[in-house]
């Protein structure tokens, strides 16, 4: 368990979105998958999710499971609208031009050293 400032910068990742005291939320876990079904069932409360998907309904998905962040991997440009949907659930929204591989090699060496 860390905080999801420690997470972030891990990743080098960019914020989207970030509402007011998005750098002390707890991450209990981390939860990868481009499948919204599997995020649905897989994904628990506190989670930080890595996807490559660019579609709103995994942000709106993120908000059901009660996900602490979304990182979107393998992106340099996001569309525009994301940020407002990630403000409307004030849902910490990042983006990362990593693999989605690579980030999960970072995010290991963190959870492994905490």
């Amino acid at each position: 368990m860390a905080n999801l400032k420690d997470f972030i910068d891990s990743l080098s990742a960019i914020p989207v979105y970030t509402p007011a005291g998005w750098e002390n939320r707890v991450v209990r876990g981390v939860f990868v998958s481009d499948l919204i079904s599997d995020i649905l069932v897989g994904s628990g409360e506190e989670t930080l999710l890595l996807t490559s998907l660019l579609s709103e309904q995994v942000l709106r998905t993120a908000d059901v499971v009660g996900a602490a962040s979304v990182v979107l991997v393998n992106r340099n440009k996001i569309p525009a609208n994301f940020a407002q949907v990630a403000s409307k659930q004030e849902l910490p929204l990042f983006r990362t031009p990593l693999s989605k591989f690579d980030a999960c090699v970072r995010l290991g060496r963190l959870m492994e050293s905490s």
